[in-house]
């Protein structure tokens, strides 16, 4: 398992590499002609870019993961590669199948291509697979706050820190559906306009995501990305931390101005589902030792 890490590290940073390599004469066609004025390729361009930086800063991850001489920095760096590229993936999994499904035809067409195409996103499913497998040396535990006498929750200022970096992961995800549903749109209706389009699917996606994303992070990992960043995680108050919970957690985010309500302490989906977000290793037993110099 300690050889399979680094080398699902490796084969992440190249799949990356590839994938944007294969890009370029894509990439090149963007930034050339004319852009001012042309709303739809400024929209896309601000799309790529955003996958670009997730891409880098994804890399640089892996890097630090592989080479950085502190276990402590390393073990956190892979913690939140590993994040990033199996949420990215939970995430793009939608537009991935639409965008098979409507160049169906090209394999049959250019079957080479399609191979190449078809083996790409095997790997990348398998790549996703092997993070999942690979756990870091010091994986989130469950937390049962009454278990503990003493704890730091996470200050608000870091709570806005969360909604910010989630968002920043989850926004290009938005406007690539947006592009996808604008293809859907001309494709069945014959309307290359994003104002004929029914927003509907958008407005389902954009929930369905919102949601899938809050779920599974915390689920799975315990913590989103602005989690990570700040060292904070879900712990559980008086309650088991399951699954269950967690799903209930995530379902109390569509409370209207959930999203926002931190900033005046209300912590509307914390109450709701018994659980709570705190500094991660803060949580202290201070009776027990006490007790313990006493005797």
């Amino acid at each position: 398992m300690k050889k399979l890490k680094p080398v699902t590290i490796c084969l992440v940073i190249a799949l990356i590499l590839f994938q944007h390599i294969s890009r370029g004469s894509y990439y090149k066609g963007l930034i050339t002609g004319e852009i001012s004025g042309n709303y739809g390729k400024l929209y896309t361009i601000l799309q790529v870019g955003l996958d670009f930086i997730i891409d880098i800063f994804t890399i640089i991850l892996g890097i630090a993961a592989l080479s950085y001489s502190d276990l402590q920095v390393r073990d956190r760096a892979y913690s939140i590669f590993r994040f990033v590229y199996v949420m990215t993936g939970f995430l793009a999994l939608p537009t991935v199948v639409f965008s098979l499904v409507i160049s169906g035809g090209m394999f049959f067409n250019d079957p080479a291509t399609g191979f190449v195409i078809i083996s790409r996103h095997l790997i990348w499913i398998t790549l996703i697979v092997l993070l999942l497998i690979c756990k870091p040396e010091n994986p989130i535990k469950k937390v049962n706050l009454q278990e503990y006498d003493m704890v730091a929750y996470t200050s608000i200022g870091h709570r806005f820190v969360h909604y910010l970096l989630d968002y920043f992961l989850i926004l290009p995800f938005w406007m690539s559906a947006a592009s996808f549903l604008y293809v859907f749109n001309y494709m069945v209706f014959g309307s290359a306009s994003y104002s004929s389009a029914n927003p509907t699917l958008f407005y389902l996606y954009y929930f369905v995501s919102y949601l899938l994303y809050y779920f599974l992070a915390e689920a799975i990992f315990r913590q989103t990305l602005g989690k990570m960043v700040t060292r904070s995680c879900v712990v559980s108050d008086g309650v088991q931390l399951s699954t269950g919970r967690i799903l209930l957690r995530t379902l109390s985010r569509l409370i209207p101005f959930d999203p926002i309500a931190f900033l005046f302490g209300a912590k509307w989906h914390d109450r709701v589902s018994s659980t709570a977000v705190v500094y991660i290793d803060s949580w202290e037993k201070v009776f027990e030792e006490e007790k313990g110099v006493k005797d």
